[in-house]
């Protein structure tokens, strides 16, 4: 694969070509609609970030955020080994996702107890 920092204007390229190959592969969109679609999003991310230094991430956290929804969907309350031989995990690491999607749950669903009512 071809560096895509390689002259200027192939980042924009690369990305509307990888853009346009989801659209094809998830949405079924024709090849033309893909590629309009493609340089759309590239044209979109130049007038946001263009002539910025960025840096974007693997996106590990997203990934593992993904993860951690699926453990905890797959989740009944006895079934951590079965979780954790189906991920390749510890039920050590099973046991620490689940509790801390149940108490981003609790605190999602209680709220502030200590926020105004009037916004301030």
């Amino acid at each position: 694969m071809k560096d895509p920092c390689s002259a200027p204007g192939e980042l924009l390229q690369a990305l509307a070509a990888h853009v346009a190959e989801s659209a094809r592969d998830t949405l079924r969109l024709s090849s033309e609609l893909a590629e309009a679609h493609g340089n759309e999003v590239a044209m979109h991310m130049a007038a946001v970030w263009g002539g910025q230094v960025l840096y974007i991430p693997k996106g590990v956290h997203m990934q593992a955020s993904k993860l951690h929804l699926q453990i905890f969907d797959e989740w009944t309350g006895h079934n951590q080994r079965e979780i954790a031989m189906k991920h390749n995990l510890s039920v050590q690491f099973v046991y620490k996702v689940v509790k801390r999607m149940r108490l981003a749950v609790i605190a999602r669903n209680q709220g502030d107890l200590f926020a105004s009512d009037d916004g301030q």
